[in-house]
């Protein structure tokens, strides 16, 4: 990457990190809180809702990401008219989208409680629980959510993040407030509904102070051939992903109750904490990536994925084997004995991780040439088999079957059919068999890390705070060294060890920017 893509790629990754440590502390006190102060049930409810909303957000259909990859182009050529017209569209259709959501989310009112297995608090109206959460869902679709598109477009999604985490920490702390002082679920949610108003509003400042032509120019564009080819793509797309993500919860609902739909919850929570940390990384480099391939030629680009693939393998490894060491120590203290999973349903979740995440930088080279059409295939076999796996394997094995669903249908339609399409359509002239095998290199050594570090913590057998430090400091140790030692002879690592250089070189110079 150059220069000025890896400053931006890195201005957004500061940004990204900061906003999602915060977004990890702050609800995890407030869902500890939550646990403790209003019962499991409360848990079990906020992942069910939450995944029922996943699911209604579908009307969204992808327009976001085709939206943000039409506005590369215009944005790197400084077509202001073809930016504000792309852009009113999206205010459109943003505008129907949030009136659809509201619509179907109220259509399914009469069907919540057939949702839930068993008993759920008598202290709460489902009904009202349930409506504030589809308002605070709805809301920013008819604010100004869809001006964010020129932030993320224009490499400049720090300030976005920035918005984000500043409204974020008042929000969580007045929500944290909310229930130590009253142990009112209601207004915890109120609060939360003002913080999105509040986030909307801010990101409007910033983008009418960064882009004052867009209020000058007015511009109408209706949604072209290739729009709308990419935007099915991405349904598509958002379809499987939901089934993925929300149907699990779902199921387990439905199959055990709302106490095994927490305990899974808890877990998916850490889960999806860090792996929101590893998207912070990859969706950074998003618009650099895309600039990239308006710039530079297919050779060229096959050599960044293969160095970004290794530099970010690095990062997922030590990433994973820290989860496998301190996954179950961390539940035991946070939520206690009873609710812990097997041990092999945890170390289910950590292959979970680390396969999910092997897609995460090929993807951003899906969205930056927008082939996301071309992918549709992949998309429907996915999107069907985790369906029908779930309900099957759900049914016989429970939260494992879950989980087992979810791993089998990423690698076989998500990692393997969707790099044969990316290749077979951009990557033409360059080897997917290299690919692979540096990939399944990353994967291995990442096994024998695992492997080192989990035998070395289970000798610590206390399960103190300290304890679970130590077991920190093991694992993050032994996974680095061990990489390291694995990576250094490799032939890619010389150009990674470059790209490390120049992020850290970024990193100083800001630094005594600041000073």
């Amino acid at each position: 990457m150059s220069k000025s893509r890896t400053e931006n790629t890195v201005r957004n990754i500061s940004a990204g990190l900061f906003n999602r440590m915060i977004t990890i502390i702050l609800p995890f006190i407030n869902r500890t809180a939550i646990l403790w102060i209003l019962g499991t049930e409360f848990t079990g409810l906020a992942s069910l809702f939450s995944s029922i909303l996943n699911v209604l957000n579908l009307a969204e259909l992808g327009f976001n990401t085709a939206i943000v990859h039409s506005l590369y182009k215009p944005m790197a050529n400084k077509d202001e008219k073809k930016i504000c017209e792309t852009v009113s569209l999206f205010k459109k259709i943003y505008n129907i989208i949030g009136t659809i959501v509201l619509i179907v989310g109220l259509l399914l009112v009469p069907f919540l409680p057939y949702l839930i297995k068993g008993e759920y608090p008598n202290s709460i109206n489902l009904y009202t629980i349930y409506i504030l959460y589809l308002v605070n869902s709805a809301i920013s679709y008819y604010l100004f959510a869809y001006k964010e598109c020129l932030l993320i477009a224009d490499q400049r999604d720090d300030i976005a993040k920035n918005i984000r985490t500043f409204v974020n920490i008042i929000k969580y702390i007045c929500q944290f407030i909310v229930l130590l002082v009253t142990k009112d679920f209601y207004l915890y949610l109120i609060v939360s509904i003002f913080g999105t108003i509040l986030t909307n509003i801010c990101i409007q400042f910033a983008t009418v102070k960064m882009y004052p032509f867009y209020r000058k120019i007015k511009g109408k564009q209706k949604i072209g051939n290739d729009l709308k080819k990419q935007v099915q793509g991405l349904m598509i797309n958002k379809i499987c992903d939901t089934f993925r993500n929300s149907f699990d919860s779902l199921i387990i609902s439905s199959f055990i109750g709302l106490t095994a739909t927490a305990i899974y919850g808890n877990y998916y929570y850490i889960y999806s904490a860090i792996y929101g940390i590893m998207l912070v990384i990859c969706n950074a480099m998003s618009a650099s990536v895309g600039n990239s391939i308006v710039k530079k030629d297919e050779n060229e680009n096959y050599k960044d994925l293969l160095i970004l693939s290794q530099l970010f393998s690095w990062i997922l490894g030590v990433a994973t084997v820290c989860l496998l060491c301190l996954y179950q120590p961390f539940m035991k203290i946070w939520a206690g004995s009873d609710l812990l999973l097997p041990t092999f349903d945890m170390i289910l979740f950590c292959i979970y991780f680390y396969i999910i995440n092997m897609n995460n930088i090929r993807n951003q080279y899906v969205s930056g040439t927008g082939i996301w059409w071309k992918l549709k295939i992949s998309y429907v076999i996915e999107a069907i088999s985790n369906l029908l796996l779930n309900f099957i394997l759900g049914k016989l094995f429970g939260i494992t079957g879950v989980i087992l669903a979810t791993i089998i249908t990423i690698f076989l339609f998500n990692y393997l059919q969707r790099n044969k399409v990316l290749f077979n359509n951009y990557f033409k002239n360059n080897s997917i068999l290299v690919f692979y095998k540096e990939q399944f290199y990353y994967l291995f050594i990442t096994i024998i890390a695992s492997t080192i570090s989990y035998l070395a913590c289970l000798l610590i057998r206390d399960n103190s705070i300290l304890h679970i430090i130590i077991k920190g400091i093991i694992a993050f140790s032994v996974s680095n060294i061990v990489i390291a030692l694995s990576y250094m002879y490799t032939k890619r690592f010389k150009d990674t060890k470059v790209m490390i250089n120049r992020i850290i070189n970024t990193l100083l110079h800001k630094k005594k920017a600041i000073k």
